[in-house]
């Protein structure tokens, strides 16, 4: 068996005292397999740059299925 990588997205951790509880998170879907995490983290600071928010966590989301192998 192994994994198969089926859908990856990209969660933003912002930062601002107008959220609730200081915090908003907003997530981005069809994220491409290759891309690096320099280039994650800077579009998140690019978005929150225009928000005028913190960037305060970048986290990947990948879901994966479990196939089987051909012997």
């Amino acid at each position: 068996m192994k994994f198969e990588l089926t859908e990856q997205s990209v969660q933003f951790t912002f930062g601002n005292k107008r959220y609730k509880n200081g915090l908003a998170t907003k997530s981005y879907a069809n994220v491409k397999k290759e891309t690096p995490a320099d280039k994650l983290k800077l579009v998140g600071q690019t978005i929150a740059g225009l928000q005028e928010d913190s960037l305060d966590d970048v986290i990947l989301v990948q879901k994966q299925r479990v196939i089987d192998v051909a012997e």
